[in-house]
């Protein structure tokens, strides 16, 4: 599901000193790729975690996860995303990060609150502890973060797109996403071409069937309807563009985003994505480290809160 899960531990534990906060992925040598040594599946997806691109097709990854009928209606009937966008966003970036760069404790932290969260989450016709639902969620990650590196990645190092390996190392290691919640290690795809013929049946069975009157209504409530501050709402007519672009025909129209062809939308289009090209570019390597170390930061911090309440603080 696109909720995130919810695990407790006990309250009556001793409180450890601050975690350290997680290094970093192996930085990239500077020599040329054919002389570099192979990087582990589980370094590619800690490096692909820290860059733009894949935080950038983020909201693409929710509109698909939200084509699943089951998954619109338990973020309908629970998810915080309508009243509390930001903090929804924030709990998504803590458990993502603490499956890429977590520790075993941090990790178990908020898989656990994660957990329990979705324990609450069922109904006649959804319950996000289904395996299948959170293989779909996780596979929706894998595909997005892909897409966004393919398209904003311009001047960035490029992870999983210098070579068919680590695509599929990638994609392995994207399983964990749905693993370290109830998912079967086993039901995850073998291998890319594998994936790929999963997710293209996934994708055709939900254009054939339609999407969902509720998850038309939850997927424009996400697009239209959040109510952000002034500050941050140019941020969304930007997503409109973007996904209106990389959204099938009939999720398109559903969620009610415009015609990717027409001057405005091709011209916004583009406009975000040379904005996306130029930042990558420009901004110094040191912002970026600095940027990644304040959101493994707030991980750490997350998961030490939640050990020491027993609930998201945030």
């Amino acid at each position: 599901m696109s909720q995130l899960p919810n695990i407790i531990l006990s309250t009556q534990r001793p409180i450890a000193k601050p975690t350290k906060i997680p290094s970093l992925s192996p930085k990239l040598p500077t020599n040329s790729p054919q002389s570099q040594p192979p990087l582990t599946n589980r370094a590619l997806l800690a490096l692909a975690a820290e860059e733009l691109p894949t935080w950038l097709a983020g909201p693409y990854a929710i509109l698909l996860q939200l084509a699943s009928p089951s998954i619109a209606l338990g973020s309908h009937a629970h998810s915080r995303f309508t009243s509390d966008p930001i903090s929804r966003f924030l709990r998504t970036a803590v458990f993502i990060l603490a499956v890429t760069h977590g520790t075993p404790q941090q990790l178990s932290a908020v898989t656990g609150i994660i957990t329990k969260q979705h324990a609450h989450v069922r109904g006649r016709d959804y319950n996000a502890r289904n395996a299948e639902l959170q293989k779909w969620t996780a596979a929706t990650l894998f595909v997005a973060q892909r897409k966004g590196r393919m398209v904003f990645g311009e001047g960035s190092r490029a992870v999983g797109l210098r070579s068919r390996e680590e695509m599929e190392g990638l994609c392995m290691e994207s399983g964990r996403f749905a693993s370290v919640l109830d998912m079967p290690g086993e039901m995850w795809p073998r291998g890319l071409d594998e994936f790929e013929e999963y997710f293209a049946r996934e994708m055709e069975r939900i254009e054939r069937e339609g999407v969902s009157a509720v998850s038309a209504e939850v997927g424009k409530v996400l697009l239209f309807g959040l109510g952000l501050p002034w500050w941050l709402a140019w941020v969304m007519v930007g997503v409109r563009v973007v996904v209106a672009r990389w959204l099938p025909q009939g999720m398109r129209r559903a969620y009610g985003l415009g015609d990717p062809n027409e001057w405005g939308m091709w011209l916004g289009y583009w406009t975000v994505v040379w904005w996306a090209w130029g930042l990558n570019w420009v901004m110094p390597g040191f912002v970026k480290r600095g940027v990644n170390r304040e959101m493994l930061g707030f991980m750490v911090k997350a998961a030490e809160d939640i050990e020491r309440t027993g609930r998201w603080t945030m």
